[in-house]
């Protein structure tokens, strides 16, 4: 996912700053010293875990906990300068795609290493699709935390059944457009997520099975952009940043894709389209798979802990079903929605049936973001070349070819 940029040596004084600036979201107990856990995310999300570990965590372990918050617009630069000071802490939530770079620089432990068969015992009971995103070279720096999940929004009162298929797709658009509606894309319009579930619907991929190479230059791919440039160029998807909310309350954007987010705050934020709206796996490819792009946070140990165990134990623990069912009712308090990565949680979530039943199909066919080293830097390559050819008319083969050989440029490998 995208990060800020950072200088990864900083300085003692910047990481000693940095502790100081940080909220803590719990009182630090007496006696030993608590495991510390920084959350990137709400300052909300951190005190749900706080509240969790001393009800739950602390009297079953006898490990105090002590959680603090990082936005998500500072938190990859300040992960960065708290490892040049050797000040960071012993757990940490993160992007998904963090773990892997931060392992790669010797600062993540490897659980696959130090706790194999309890590692599998959590990875049996999480999505294929948010696991695999964690897996790099055998080594496993961080497990999913939560998920984050495209699917479409339709309203129900105006399109009866929603599009299956791309060709579907696009003949629900053409009579949208007669009427002067359209379709919005909200969550990652212009950008490499929006194109991701077309280029994986059309048998495309980032890189190639080995991820030794980018396979951004394939006729899978050219015809993933092609159709993605049509949807803006040709069937009218706003090319400006349009809300979905917006567009389904005022009916001019009966059909969207956006995050799952919106199933607990289109209630909240539209209640008159109570009954009016619902919500679909994204229209599938030429594949015939309706992969949708997801995302989340992932959660690891960092090298520097000298409490490793007790930290491994915090992990394990917000990896049960109960643990993760009672984030999603107590997130679910301010109409925010938290989609637990374990499977069997989902039994105990009070969601419609029949969402439910969308979201988890549509997260059994989903892809992540590649646990590649470069990645993070070649997204904007890949954003390059969606936005000339959408914008700017350019040939995609070309488009991409181009993005191609710079993400080449850029595959690292993890140091033996």
């Amino acid at each position: 996912m995208k990060r800020p940029s950072f200088p990864f040596f900083g300085t003692l004084a910047a990481a000693a700053a940095l502790l100081l600036s940080l909220n803590s979201c719990s009182r630090k107990a007496p006696g030993p010293a608590p495991l510390r856990v920084w959350h990137v995310g709400s300052e909300e999300e951190a005190q749900i875990i706080s509240r969790l570990a001393a009800e739950r965590f602390t009297p079953e372990s006898k490990i105090a906990v002590q959680c603090e918050s990082l936005a998500w617009s500072e938190a990859h630069s300040k992960y960065l300068t708290a490892m040049a000071g050797d000040v960071t802490p012993d757990v940490g939530t993160m992007g998904l795609t963090w773990g892997t770079e931060f392992g790669a620089k010797s600062q993540m432990a490897d659980l696959r290493k130090d706790f194999p068969a309890e590692l599998e015992d959590i990875k049996k009971n999480v999505f294929p699709s948010i696991w695999e995103a964690t897996e790099y070279h055998n080594a496993v720096y961080a497990v999913p935390f939560d998920m984050t999940l495209q699917v479409m929004y339709y309203r129900s009162d105006v399109i009866a059944h929603p599009p299956k298929t791309w060709p579907e797709l696009t003949q629900a658009l053409e009579k949208l457009n007669k009427d002067g509606k359209n379709m919005i894309i909200d969550w990652g319009s212009l950008d490499w997520i929006g194109f991701s579930p077309f280029l994986w619907q059309a048998g495309g991929s980032y890189y190639n099975a080995d991820r030794t190479k980018s396979a951004l230059d394939s006729p899978e791919a050219v015809r993933a952009l092609t159709f993605f440039a049509d949807l803006y160029n040709k069937y009218q998807v706003p090319k400006s940043g349009v809300s979905i909310a917006q567009g389904l309350r005022s009916g001019q954007s009966p059909l969207g894709i956006s995050g799952h987010w919106l199933i607990n705050s289109l209630p909240a934020d539209a209640p008159e389209l109570d009954g009016k709206w619902s919500i679909a796996l994204l229209p599938a490819g030429p594949t015939g798979k309706h992969t949708a792009f997801i995302g989340g946070r992932s959660i690891g140990i960092f090298s520097g802990s000298k409490m490793r165990k007790e930290a491994w134990a915090f992990i394990q623990f917000l990896s049960r079903e109960d643990v993760q069912s009672a984030i999603y009712e107590e997130v679910a308090k301010s109409h925010n929605i938290y989609m637990p990565p374990n499977v069997k949680a989902w039994d105990r979530l009070s969601i419609k049936p029949e969402f439910k039943r969308v979201l988890l199909a549509q997260a059994r066919d989903a892809k992540a973001p590649p646990p590649v080293l470069g990645w993070n830097d070649s997204t904007r390559f890949v954003v390059e070349s969606i936005q000339k050819v959408i914008l700017e008319g350019e040939d995609a083969p070309r488009a991409l070819a181009r993005a191609a050989a710079a993400m080449n440029e850029r595959i690292e490998k993890v140091p033996d």
